[in-house]
This record gives structure tokens, C-alpha cells and sequence, in this order.
């Protein structure tokens, strides 16, 4: 091992090796870039996903989808707005299947994609009337992981059948 270590240590670059080479970017990207997911073994149709996602999500303007492998698609929208609104209203599943989503930033390649957390609605059932309020709901979904959003009433209170508030779990 010692002897790789050395020879390694010796290693040196000629000129045209250690060039420097500016990358061009796509017309694609600045924040319209998302990374999906499908969480399942079983192999996915792509057209079959377009369609339904392009049902389902209602954008105002178009997007479309790259096929990576491994059950992930390159989502590619026209407009930031559309991708930010579809990470707001998720989680999202595809035929019964959770569909992660992960927002790629400029420059950002895919394989930093994670997708070790998910952001869910949770409902909080027959609570006490008095222990309905927002400091109660945020210590049960501080709980279970990071409470995100809590649902109010106009009112700014948290009372009604049942109380619901958006908590990120990890998967791992």
C-alpha cells in the first residue's frame, strides 16, 4: 500500500493534462431543474409518467421529463414558479409509488440529489379542545421531524375536526 501511496505522490499532470476547460451551460437549468425519484423496484414507463404527472401537477407552463435509469427522471420546467408550487404541494406518489423530488441549483450535478428526506401532511385526531393551538401542534410534529407549515384557520387558530401540519421525516 505504501508503494501506491508513493507512486501516487510522484504523480504530475503534463500541460495539456491539467488545462483548464470552461464549461458552457444549457439553456436548461437556473432553477427549473428537479430530480425525481420513484420508489420502487419495479421498472417505470416514461411516457406512462408524463402523462399522469402533467395531469396531476396542472403547471402553467410545460415541462418535460429526461429518463436518468435506476427509476429517476430529469424534470425539466419552463418556469421556477411551476417547480417550486409542485415541491410545496407534495409528497407526491406515481402509481401507488412515493415520488421523491429534489430541487437541483445552478451548477449542481445530478448525482448530489438526495433523497434521504420527505416533507408529509399529517392529520392530529381528537386532541383536547384547549390543547388545539399552535405551540401544542408544532411540539407533537417536532416529535415525529421537522415541522414545516402548520395549517391555520383564517382566524390564525388551529381548532376544527382534526389539525394538520406539514412535517419533513427522514427516510433513512
Amino acid at each position: 500500500m505504501d508503494d501506491i501511496t508513493s507512486k501516487w505522490d510522484r504523480l504530475l499532470l503534463n500541460q495539456i493534462e491539467s488545462q483548464t476547460v470552461t464549461l458552457t451551460p444549457t439553456v436548461t437549468g437556473n432553477g427549473k431543474v428537479s430530480v425525481a425519484k420513484f420508489f420502487t423496484k419495479r421498472r417505470i414507463n416514461m411516457e406512462a409518467v408524463l402523462r399522469t404527472l402533467k395531469s396531476m401537477w396542472k403547471t402553467e407552463k410545460s415541462f418535460d421529463i429526461q429518463d436518468l435509469g435506476s427509476n429517476m427522471v430529469l424534470v425539466l420546467f419552463d418556469e421556477e414558479y411551476d417547480l417550486d408550487h409542485i415541491l410545496m404541494r407534495g409528497p407526491w406518489s406515481f402509481d401507488k409509488y412515493l415520488l421523491g423530488l429534489y430541487k437541483l441549483e445552478k451548477n449542481e450535478a445530478v448525482k448530489h440529489a438526495r433523497f434521504d428526506r420527505a416533507s408529509f401532511w399529517v392529520q392530529m385526531h381528537d386532541l383536547p379542545i384547549q390543547h388545539m393551538n399552535r405551540e401544542n401542534v408544532e411540539a407533537i410534529g417536532n416529535s415525529v421531524g421537522l415541522v414545516e407549515q402548520v395549517d391555520t384557520s383564517l382566524m390564525g387558530d388551529c381548532r376544527g375536526r382534526y389539525l394538520r401540519v406539514r412535517i419533513n421525516i427522514d427516510m433513512g
